[in-house]
């Protein structure tokens, strides 16, 4: 598509939309382009439509996706002298695994706004090293619809304003504790001109005293206001940290897999800034504007010459502000992304230590996180370099503004306009009116930067629950039928289960068994209700998930996976998780089922033993049998086990088995130890998420298959 004459009314730059998810950058180029011509999509509309996926997205489903947004698109294989022919901004595939747009090229310099790192301008050099030979133009058709973008703050400004009271009268006492301020000036001119002047004397003790009060009430306002201001505080933390982590838990799986958890943890921690930009900042900025007005108003009473030159110095901040805006947003947007991803990196090693560790990488790690680091300190140079050129020029102007003033009202004292009184009345005024508006220039800034961390948080919020609505609380019995089912991460991603049907009657142990990658673990995730089918359906006791409460559904599966996971809480707290009502009786109970009782009793501390984050202090098999015990409490109908009996010894699983089979439990059961499955109701082989052959031990034995491979392989 070559360059035409752009009829269709676009902003002066590609609007920056940062990657919230490490699969997501095709995702933002269209949202970001779609936004250049005015058009703004939220994130979550973009993946609604897309259903962005674990293993991101091709070139071809981007083309379909930007169709189906009503864009004309073409997409070609072209040299990178050739870019500068096409329509612009343009979607490139960059360095064979990412996307970028490329918005402007001039002077052999090419200008690229990557999801991941903000707007870069590269010379040719650089940008033929990692261009990687694709590029998709875009422009609207006919049915392309323009729409205003969404205000990030509108669903967070009801906080504030669903508490009248405790709002209004801190508006109230700001607004009387500034007035306070605003009048010293007028008093000083009162003094000058009504007593010093005339030589009245007597009046002056009287009009201290009269100052005294004013100055009384002025501290008892404040310290009222202070404890309104920590009230507002609690209620306001209470509110938001509540709302955000009921709904990320409601948040389904797939949820999680697409974002680091440390990154979740800054979205988490960044609360605190957005509590206090509603609860400080937002009261400062209506009274500031308010106050100004007033000052405003008494200043052209007394002189309409000099309320015309503070306005026009006045005016040079809103123009600053207009100009720093876009580029203050961007760099603290990227401040912001690195930080998260020092966050990440953090998180990810002390998690990871037992691996550092054993595999003697710590250089390595460090490495990893020292670039991310220094990368976190160079967004926060520019981010600083652009708010001291804003606060340099602001602040230059609040000095210079004052001496015009004073220069301009002298005159006008000589010319006898104006009384001493006035113009000192008038340079103390213009020192408030100065510094009001220097803060509602911080309080601009800081809501742009406030606003980053909103559009992080919101991506959360955005993103549907899986656990809402009226749906069937049903006691299940065991009964399992999987009819058809297909699964795949995203609408236009690879089947990762194709058409598989699977009947497992109350009381089966079922084996499931295959290659690494061959589906195995997706398809018992399935059946615990973690991942929906993409299509077909699975059936509990005859009725289909869909119209079954997930919540209840899980309650009832036992699940232990192959990485168990245990709570910094005593042993006995982590076994009762899911059963708080469950007695001392029952626990002890289940940890005997668990084969676990005994190991327990030996500990110093016994059940009232404390567990270290992640359960490092305890070995493998111990959590793993931790972990059956916390199953087994709930008496779950139906029981999966992920390689969860993999660290345990022979006597031991055969114990657990034995039990599982007097309780009649369904078991589906992923295995690679021959002696976990050999037992087994029915083995189901599983190949690139297909089911390749089931039967029992001796009928799967009879056939040159997988299974008598994988017999014949743990045999010898």
């Amino acid at each position: 598509m070559l360059k035409k004459k752009k009829l269709f009314p676009t902003r002066r730059r590609v609007p920056f939309i940062e990657q919230m998810q490490q699969t997501e950058c095709a995702l933002c180029c269209i949202a970001m382009i779609s936004s250049y011509y005015k058009n703004d999509l939220s994130m979550y509309e973009v993946r609604e439509r897309m259903g962005n996926g674990r293993d991101g997205t091709t070139l071809f489903h981007l083309k379909k996706l930007a169709e189906q947004l009503n864009f004309d698109t073409k997409s070609y294989k072209a040299d990178s002298r050739q870019l500068g022919t096409l329509i612009l901004p343009a979607i490139l595939y960059w360095e064979n695994n990412h996307f970028v747009i490329l918005e402007k090229v001039a002077q052999q310099a090419y200008t690229i706004v990557d999801p991941g790192s903000g707007r870069r301008k590269l010379k040719e050099k650089e940008f033929t090293e990692k261009y990687s030979g694709y590029v998709l133009t875009l422009y609207p058709n006919k049915n392309f619809e323009r729409r205003s973008r969404k205000n990030v703050w509108a669903s967070f400004s009801y906080l504030v304003t669903n508490r009248p009271k405790i709002f209004i009268s801190i508006l109230f006492l700001t607004f009387l504790l500034q007035m306070f301020t605003v009048a010293m000036p007028i008093f000083i001119q009162f003094v000058i001109d009504k007593i010093i002047v005339p030589d009245y004397r007597d009046l002056l003790n009287i009009f201290l005293a009269g100052i005294g009060g004013l100055i009384l009430f002025n501290t008892l306002f404040t310290f009222l206001r202070g404890r309104i201001l920590i009230t507002l505080h609690n209620a306001l933390d209470y509110e938001i940290q509540t709302r955000f982590f009921s709904h990320l838990l409601r948040l389904p799986y797939q949820f999680f897999l697409l974002r680091s958890f440390g990154d979740l943890l800054f979205r988490a921690n960044s609360m605190k800034v957005i509590r206090d930009q509603l609860a400080n900042q937002v009261v400062k900025g209506l009274l500031d504007s308010a106050v100004l007005l007033v000052i405003l108003l008494y200043m052209f009473l007394q002189s309409p010459l000099m309320v015309f030159i503070v306005a026009l110095i006045a005016s040079t901040n809103v123009i600053l502000i207009a100009v720093s805006q876009r580029y203050l947003a961007e760099t603290n947007q990227m401040e912001i992304k690195e930080h998260s991803e020092v966050q990440g990196a953090q998180t990810e090693m002390l998690y990871g230590i037992f691996g550092v560790k054993t595999s003697g990488v710590e250089s390595k790690i460090y490495n990893r996180w020292l670039q991310r680091f220094r990368n976190l300190l160079s967004a926060y140079r520019k981010k600083e370099i652009v708010l001291n050129r804003v606060n340099t020029a602001s602040n230059t102007m609040q000095l210079m503004a004052p001496l015009i003033l004073l220069w301009v009202g002298a005159h006008q004292v000589f010319a006898g306009s104006i009384t001493l009184g006035v113009l000192v009345a008038f340079h103390a005024i213009s020192n408030q009116f100065f510094m009001l508006s220097g803060n509602i220039v911080q309080t601009i800034n800081s809501f742009i930067l406030t606003t980053s961390y909103l559009k992080r948080v919101e991506d959360v919020l955005d993103a549907p629950g899986e656990m809402e609505g009226d749906k069937m609380k049903k006691t299940l019995e065991g009964n399992i039928l999987l009819k058809n089912v297909t699964f795949s991460y995203s609408k236009y991603s690879e089947n990762v289960i194709h058409n598989v049907t699977l009947d497992i009657k109350k009381g089966q142990k079922v084996a499931l068994i295959g290659q690494s990658g061959s589906g195995k673990t997706t398809l018992a995730n399935m059946i615990i209700g973690l991942f929906a089918p993409s299509s077909g359906d699975i059936y509990y006791d005859g009725v289909s998930m869909k119209e079954l409460d997930l919540g209840h559904l899980r309650r009832q599966i036992g699940t232990v996976p192959q990485n168990v996971m245990l709570f910094n809480r005593s042993i006995y707290d982590n076994i009762i998780l899911h059963n708080p009502e469950a007695s001392p009786e029952e626990v002890i109970e289940a940890a005997k089922a668990a084969q676990i009782h005994e190991e327990i009793m030996k500990m110093p501390m016994q059940y009232h033993t404390m567990v270290s984050e992640m359960g490092m202090n305890i070995s493998g098999g111990q959590r793993q049998r931790i972990a059956l015990a916390k199953a087994l409490l709930g008496k779950p109908s139906i029981l999966v086990l992920d390689e969860a009996t993999s660290s345990l010894d022979h006597l031991n699983e055969s114990k657990i088995d034995e039990y599982l089979s007097d309780i009649n439990c369904t078991r589906i059961v992923i295995a690679h130890r021959l002696t976990t499955v050999m037992n087994c109701d029915m083995i189901v082989v599983v190949d690139n998420g297909r089911i390749i052959e089931s039967g029992t031990h001796h009928e799967l034995l009879k056939k040159s298959s997988f299974y008598s491979e994988f017999y014949k392989e743990m045999i010898s």
